[in-house]
């Protein structure tokens, strides 16, 4: 009787959650890396590559709604909203990890800024974006080894990243076109506008103190 009691409880059971695939429920961020490690070698490489670099630590982020990825005094950070919640947090922490693997090409256009070299803010923008780009592919290649490994994946994992798809199956990566100017009415492109300015001032102040130095 229990068995069949059970068996037709299974057949009730809605069809999304007899396909869903099981991520574990971390007690941390640490546990979250270390499980994408073992289940998907494209994460692997990534995060092994950000160890022999600079290194990481996860923390805290109190200025944005996501997740940031950035170098401080030749460390790795991932900082992530109190917020994030469940699977859409791990998917955060795999997107975050592409940024830091990729961070040498962010340096890569931010130091000619720094330099006072590059003046161009939309360049600057665009080309961050663009990288950021590149890390949805590498982002969307591990998900694809994550639900061979798992199963279906839960939509959490993958609506933050695009307002159409509910499964792996439904997420292609937009246009180029669309991606830019979605990140641009989104706000996105603003935040690397705030930071060319920053990086522009710091330029400028360092070029004066320069020159206040050689007059002395």
């Amino acid at each position: 009787m229990k068995r069949s009691f059970f068996l037709q409880l299974f057949l009730l059971l809605p069809l999304e959650m007899l396909k869903a695939g099981v991520v574990p429920a971390f007690t941390n961020d640490v546990a979250a890396d270390q499980w994408l490690r073992q289940q998907s070698p494209s994460y692997l490489r990534m995060a092994q590559y950000v160890d022999s670099r600079w290194g990481f630590e996860f923390g805290v982020a109190t200025n944005s709604p996501g997740g940031l990825a950035y170098l401080k005094d030749g460390k790795g950070h991932i900082d992530l909203n109190e917020r994030l919640k469940g699977t859409h947090r791990v998917s955060v922490i795999v997107f975050e990890m592409t940024n830091l693997y990729q961070q040498e090409r962010h340096e890569e256009i931010t130091t000619p800024v720094r330099r006072g070299e590059q003046q161009d803010a939309t360049k600057f923008a665009m080309l961050r974006e663009a990288v950021e780009y590149d890390g949805l592919r590498l982002h969307r290649e591990v998900l694809v080894e994550l639900e061979q490994k798992v199963g279906e994946l839960p939509p959490e994992m993958i609506t933050w990243v695009s307002s159409t798809a509910t499964n792996l199956t439904s997420y292609a990566l937009p246009y180029a076109y669309d991606y830019f100017k979605a990140q641009a009415k989104g706000g996105h492109t603003e935040h690397y506008y705030r930071l060319f300015k920053k990086h522009a001032v710091e330029a400028a102040d360092a070029k004066r103190n320069q020159t206040n130095g050689d007059m002395k």
